[in-house]
This record gives structure tokens, sequence and C-alpha cells, in this order.
């Protein structure tokens, strides 16, 4: 019984840290963020990019917030580059169900 306790103790604990800063699996942030990069590098600089990995892992981000993110950017062609992003909420002051605003550094040319 007494380890059953401290387990419970120590998964509750990790939970909470977790939550405190912003670690998790995919979700609305993260997802939105890496669709939203593919889409307009591929559209706006006519770079079809293949995956978006971003670190730290941010789950969600509080009212008013920003994330700043790592993004590595890798294109279908194989090369490379690696964007400072941000996450930011907009659900501040008076507003609300306002969506995350995204922004991240361009890709160098090719």
């Amino acid at each position: 019984m007494r380890l059953r306790r401290r387990w419970r103790a120590l998964v509750a604990g990790a939970a909470l840290a977790c939550a405190a800063t912003g670690c998790g699996g995919s979700t609305d942030a993260y997802v939105s963020l890496q669709n939203a990069m593919k889409s307009h590098i591929t559209t706006a600089d006519h770079r079809p990019v293949g995956s978006v990995s971003r670190t730290p892992h941010v789950h969600d981000t509080t009212r008013g917030a920003t994330a700043h993110l790592s993004c590595l950017v890798v294109f279908t062609d194989g090369t490379s580059y690696t964007a400072a992003a941000t996450i930011h909420n907009q659900n501040d002051g008076g507003r609300h169900n306002m969506p995350d605003s995204y922004s991240w550094d361009s890709p160098p040319p090719h």
C-alpha cells in the first residue's frame, strides 16, 4: 500500500510539473503552428515542407501569454532550416474566443 501511494504521488507530481511547464503531446497549439508553417512556406516560398518539429513541447498558452519555440523545418528535397517561432494567445483584456496567432522566421533563400 505504501508503494502504491508513493507511485500515485510521483505520477501526480510529474503531471503537475508537466502542466506547469506546458509539456504534452500534439495539441491544438502544436498542430495549428505546424500546419500554418507547412502551408505558408509551401505556398508563399514555393518550397514544399516535409516536416516541422518543435521544442519545447508547448501544450497550450495561458491568456495573453506568448510561447517561444525553436522549429526544425525539413523540406521535401532534404534541406532544412531552424526557425524561431511564437505562439501567442490573443485572449487578453476584454477579448475572448480569439484564435492563437503564430509567427516564425522565414526560410533562407534557396
